[in-house]
């Protein structure tokens, strides 16, 4: 029996052995009864990806740096489970490449480490582990995350006049031949805008506590969670399944991602934007005057009687425009001009004239239909680094279960919160 025992346990080795050489795992072939979170888990290194491959796109150069430094997080991370015994599930490490983050004129490469938990499951009729094909709980550590930028506020972008022809106003640049390499190479300011709403994107569902939320992203100051099943304000007892994503930045010390933007800048900004409404309402109405010009049909001659009627209105829109601007920023005192700009969302109204009516009001707060502005943080993006790779700013995610069925997940979670390193992880910038 004690022959039969050893040989078995050597089998299984066996069998795992094989199985994850060829980028496959089996779970332990061992008796179950109902449940498999007590079974001894499986972990594979990143030299046993799920799929085969390592994913890093790059000269040989920059892979070999990206590698250095995900190896570093994958040891990180092992260390942090010394410890622990891992039941319930096999957790599989993979690396990959998404691509190039543009944090204002600076490009770094995007990249990140990403540890895979595939629950057992006990199945009903072999009554032995089966691992889900699926992850439900994942680590990841995210180099060089994107911003959104592109926050559309203040009565920029698309507008009508007349109520009947809406006209295509792109904010990065003017329209024409030199649209994509002007909008690559010198977007427009107001292109570059950043809402709470957007940086809190996919990061936070806590509506209640918005802004505190927004400031712990951008000083790299605790976490935030987003709530992929229910509310963090909904009432649950102890097996209540949640599923939570859980987020941290990990930045630099003293130093915010973001800055707020003042009046001033606004204002300034807008004078610029001005330029590029005018020149392409100029194009967008060419077009359409083009487009109609051939057109016999009593709807077309309406419509281009209405362009003719836009083509005389936006002149005066654009002065009125131009004066409450420069106006504003002659006249308003220091203290206010430094405030910073909360305005309406361009999505508040599209209506040309009630626009230039808001342009120039200010708000206290952020609400559905208010953003308040910032942009990337010169002192933070443009300390200068020439390799692409150097990790300029960090985001961990821990997308964890409870419940009763999510002991695998609430475990292993609950070792990450204790005695993951994420001060070492810091030092790396």
């Amino acid at each position: 029996m004690k022959l039969y025992a050893i040989s078995f346990a050597l089998l299984l080795c066996f069998q795992n052995l094989t199985a994850q050489t060829k980028g496959k795992i089996i779970a332990p072939q061992v008796p179950c009864n109902g449940t498999a979170d007590a079974v001894e888990g499986i972990y594979t290194d990143h030299t046993n990806p799920k799929y085969g491959s390592l994913n890093l796109k790059g000269t040989a150069a920059e892979k070999a740096a990206m590698m250095k430094n995900l190896v570093v997080i994958e040891k990180l991370e092992e260390a942090s489970r010394r410890d622990f015994k891992l039941t319930g599930c096999a957790a599989r490490v993979s690396f990959a490449t998404w691509g190039n983050s543009d944090y204002g004129k600076n490009a770094y490469a995007r990249y990140g480490y990403q540890l895979g938990v595939y629950q057992y499951v006990c199945h009903v009729t072999e009554h032995i582990p089966k691992i889900v094909d699926e992850y439900r709980t994942v680590f990841r550590v995210d180099m060089n995350p994107s911003i959104f930028t592109g926050t559309k506020a203040g009565g920029t972008g698309e507008f009508t006049i007349n109520g009947q022809i809406r006209y295509e106003i792109p904010v990065e640049a003017r329209s024409g031949a030199n649209f994509e390499h002007d909008k690559k190479n010198s977007p427009s300011r107001v292109s570059q805008y950043i809402s709470e709403s957007d940086m809190l994107a996919n990061r936070s569902t806590d509506y209640k506590n918005k802004h505190a939320d927004f400031l712990k992203i951008i000083n790299g100051d605790g976490y935030v969670e987003n709530w992929m099943r229910g509310s963090q304000y909904d009432k649950r007892g102890p097996d209540s399944y949640t599923w939570v994503d859980r987020h941290y930045l990990i930045t630099k010390p003293g130093v915010p991602l973001l800055v707020p933007v003042s009046r001033k800048q606004y204002l300034e900004d807008m004078l610029e934007y001005l330029e590029i409404e005018k020149a392409n309402f100029l194009y967008s109405h060419a077009k359409m005057v083009k487009d109609y010009a051939n057109e016999t049909a009593d709807w077309a001659k309406k419509k281009m009687v209405l362009l003719e009627q836009d083509r005389d209105a936006y002149p005066k829109i654009y002065e009125a425009k131009k004066a409450k601007l420069k106006g504003l920023l002659a006249t308003q005192k220091p203290e206010w001009l430094q405030q910073p700009a909360v305005v309406d969302n361009n999505n508040r109204t599209y209506e040309a004239y009630k626009r230039l009516e808001s342009l120039g009001k200010f708000y206290d707060a952020e609400d559905e239909y208010i953003s308040a502005l910032y942009v990337l943080n010169p002192r933070y993006f443009n300390a200068g680094n020439s390799q692409s790779t150097q990790p300029i700013f960090m985001e961990i995610q821990f997308r964890y279960e409870t419940g009763k069925d999510s002991g695998f997940s609430t475990r292993l979670f609950n070792n990450f919160l204790k005695n993951f390193d994420r001060e070492a992880l810091r030092k790396m910038l």
